[in-house]
């Protein structure tokens, strides 16, 4: 699916407005006629065709990129039926004609129309195109402009409060060394595969293009400073990432979110700052941001402001994944997939297929056909395992498929094999209960509010609510009970209390839940259903080393550490969500130190039993307390290096 073309030229009245540059796209009839008129004028200077019925005008206006509202300088005007000329010079005129919506008359992807459309939008703003045929010449114009507390200045129209800023974009760009977290998540969540193709739009220096290439991605980018050539076309996926939050117009902002979106066949990644990780005491307020000593622009979004901006702009919800960081699917059966991902439940599933015990046959002797087609056997059940049910026929991969059709065995016959084993009927039914709880979660939370909501769901998922519900219906009411009761006190309550006695975390205070946020995906449905409304608000849960939830079940704080892995991890980053009052705040704890975490890991993580020695000894050096409280990383340093100096470190 693909935006509407927009409609190429300006019309006024009779007449089409046409830019040279935008000629090789002209229906071959307007073509034909402005290089004939072209031809007959002895091949004037011009910038823009002016076509009307009987007659072709060469108009030469000042630069695009250098005004404005361009002038105009020149014009030559040819009568297409008696190839009579007559041609006008303005340029020793006081009060020239002047051109406006400059942006209409250039390729529907001409990098340049952003910021002309721009200025068009400001100028609606302030009703100045009312009464048009008051403001074709320059000085009734600028009268107006200036009535209106506006100004032009070059090729800007500004307000006159902001006229003396130059502000220089191409500074804010960065070289990389490993992929920027918009592209990783596009490739961690299988938005962006290898056989996709993706457009970095506002590229910067180009890592992230150079970076994909490298490992087998069809990328291309552009950027109107570092790589002015770079292709402009159509991809599956656009990445928008950090150009939004250095336009210091906020016109421009919504016109180059609406052209790089046209340009998505799949999805859009858009990624901008998030207000609250940053501290503006050295930036000077500008417009609705803040300049920087580089002469650079920053624009910092809330969450919400970022959502409500993109929605209203391409007029499609988008899907949050992390705080700055929004998909805008165009493609519904990948947004349902890729929501369906996030929900699957991390446990050990029986994914190899297991063939029956046979007794020892002579040396040569023919195998049977469940060990000749061992490795296609192994391919169904993985398929098979990956849903939790038996796959109808047509969802069986068509390279296995063949396989099977090569080795002269029919699909059902394969199905039949991998069934015929105790072993492998007891993994399924495993996998099936695990998906069907997964799905059941994917449509509560498809239900929260801000979430998308479909009347359609891809067909294979389709097939699953009928394997596991008996009908969408169903499915869907089973998911509404499900959210409705995660609003109950003593329904979270329980379900805290089964993960910490299970070993999924730990009680932080008498009201507070932690658990490490790798085991998400472990605990029960309802502390799913909880932690996955919150992740809606902040932009899923990625990046978050713990996560606490309240007994309430209505606020959650999100911990993104330094190094997780540390014994005492020290806190970079901490999101606060209000699902009551549906509010997301961000802030950085000057250092911030986690305690006594080995009560969080999960019972049989990797090192958990050391952490809770380690914390132990903690708590008997009077370092920290029973309930994890303890100085602050400075603090702690000085703590710690007068304890070596006496005893030696704590280990």
């Amino acid at each position: 699916m693909t935006a509407p073309a927009r409609q190429l030229g300006k019309r006024v009245g009779n007449a089409l407005y046409l830019h040279a540059s935008a000629l090789c796209v002209a229906e071959p009839h307007v073509r034909e006629r402005i290089e004939k008129a072209d031809a007959a004028s002895d091949h004037p200077p011009w910038n823009v065709a002016k076509v009307q019925a009987t007659a072709v005008s060469l108009l030469l206006y000042e630069s695009f990129d250098d005004a404005a509202f361009p002038a105009l300088l020149a014009a030559t005007r040819v009568n297409l039926e008696d190839g009579q000329t007559s041609k006008t010079d303005y340029r020793s005129r006081a009060n020239p004609p002047i051109l406006h919506r400059k942006e209409t008359l250039l390729q529907p992807d001409d990098p340049r129309r952003p910021p002309f459309a721009a200025i068009t939008r400001l100028a609606e703003e302030h009703n100045l195109f009312s009464e048009p045929h008051r403001i074709g010449t320059r000085k009734a114009w600028l009268e107006r402009v200036e009535a209106a507390g506006l100004v032009v200045r070059g090729p800007k129209l500004r307000r006159l409060e902001t006229s003396l800023v130059d502000v220089v974009r191409h500074r804010t760009a960065i070289a990389r060394r490993d992929l920027s977290q918009p592209v990783q998540l596009l490739v961690n969540h299988r938005i962006l595969t290898e056989i996709d193709t993706v457009l970095d739009y506002g590229c910067g220096q180009g890592d992230d293009v150079a970076a994909l290439a490298a490992n087998g991605f069809q990328a291309h980018g552009w950027d109107p400073h570092y790589a002015p050539d770079g292709l402009r076309r159509p991809a599956d996926v656009v990445n928008l990432g950090f150009v939004l939050n250095v336009i210091e117009d906020r016109h421009e902002r919504a016109e180059t979110l609406t052209a790089a979106y046209r340009f998505a066949r799949r999805a859009l990644c858009v990624a901008v700052m998030p207000i609250g990780k940053y501290s503006f005491g050295a930036l000077r307020p500008h417009g609705d941001g803040y300049l920087t000593a580089r002469e650079t622009f920053q624009k910092y979004f809330a969450q919400q402001e970022l959502r409500d901006f993109i929605a209203e702009t391409v007029g499609e919800a988008p899907v949050a994944f992390a705080p700055g960081i929004f998909v805008v699917f165009r493609d519904k059966d990948l947004e349902q997939e890729v929501l369906f991902r996030r929900q699957i439940r991390d446990i050990t599933r029986h994914s190899g297929w297991h063939a029956p015990d046979r007794p020892r046959r002579a040396v040569n002797a023919r195998p049977d056909l469940a060990e000749r087609i061992s490795a296609e056997l192994q391919m169904l059940w993985a398929a098979i395992i990956d849903r939790g049910r038996i796959l109808d026929i047509e969802e069986i991969p068509d390279a296995l498929r063949e396989r099977l059709r090569a080795a002269n065995v029919s699909a059902a016959r394969a199905i039949d094999l991998c069934l015929s084993v105790s072993l492998n009927r007891a993994g399924l039914a495993a996998a099936a209960a695990a998906r069907k709880e997964d799905l059941l979660i994917h449509l509560a939370l498809t239900l929260f509010p801000g979430a998308p909501r479909y009347t359609t769901l891809p067909r294979p998922m389709q097939r699953d609510l009928r394997a596991f519900f008996g009908s969408h219906a169903v499915a869907i009411q089973e998911a509404n009970t499900l959210l409705f009761s995660v609003g109950k006190p003593e329904v979270v309550r329980h379900a805290v209390n089964a993960a910490v006695e299970g070993g999924l975390g730990g009680m932080r205070d008498v009201g507070t839940f932690r658990f490490y946020a790798p085991a998400l995906n472990r605990l029960g449905a309802v502390l799913r259903v909880l932690v996955g409304c919150a992740g809606i608000l902040r932009g899923g849960t990625e990046g978050a080393d713990f996560i606490d939830i309240k007994l309430d079940g209505r606020r959650f704080t999100f911990l993104a550490c330094k190094d997780a892995t540390a014994r005492l991890p020290i806190c970079s980053e901490r999101t606060r969500v209000d699902l009551t009052r549906l509010r997301v705040s961000v802030d950085q704890p000057d250092g911030m130190v986690l305690y006594l975490i080995g009560c969080f890991l999960p019972r049989d993580a990797p090192g958990a039993a050391d952490q809770i020695a380690f914390d132990r000894k903690l708590v008997a050096a009077g370092i920290a307390d029973e309930e994890g409280r303890g100085p602050r990383y400075a603090e702690l340093n000085e703590i710690l290096r007068l304890r070596r100096a006496k005893a030696g470190p704590i280990s």
